[in-house]
């Protein structure tokens, strides 16, 4: 793919987050493509990522997610990104916690064929699970 065929798809993709489109960010995603977190591990298919994506916006009906300039090299690009979002659905064991979470965390696309063939998101999911009470932290002594 071109530089400009992945800043367009980079900006597809960004457009379904704002939407919350579940089904429009996995149609970006190759059709046997993985989708990789420290929440979810590896996910391997369509079906899969947008379960993932799903997953994201119940948790987290107010989910911001922005992006710095994409870092584009070959078939590979690296973003930049800022989570903001209320837990109100459940998130790993816990119904609606109400707790505001922020955190900075980065993105590694690959892509082949018009698509995502691969990305993997790196971030604190430790801090995110202490923010929204699915982690308890034991008091220093």
């Amino acid at each position: 793919m071109t530089r400009t065929e992945i800043d367009a798809l980079l900006e597809r993709h960004r457009a379904a987050f704002k939407r919350q489109d579940a089904e429009g960010l996995a149609a970006d995603h190759a059709v046997d493509g993985t989708f990789e977190s420290p929440a979810h591990g590896v996910v391997t298919g369509r079906p899969g990522i947008t379960d993932v994506y799903r997953y994201w916006f119940t948790a987290f009906p107010d989910l911001q997610l922005t992006w710095d300039q994409a870092l584009i090299d070959g078939d590979r690009a690296a973003v930049f990104w800022t989570f903001a979002g209320t837990s109100r659905g459940p998130f790993f064991g816990i119904e609606g916690a109400g707790s505001r979470v922020e955190l900075r965390g980065a993105a590694e696309y690959r892509f082949a064929d018009g698509a995502i063939v691969s990305v993997r998101h790196v971030y604190d999911f430790s801090s995110m699970l202490l923010k929204t009470g699915v982690l308890k932290a034991k008091p220093a002594t």
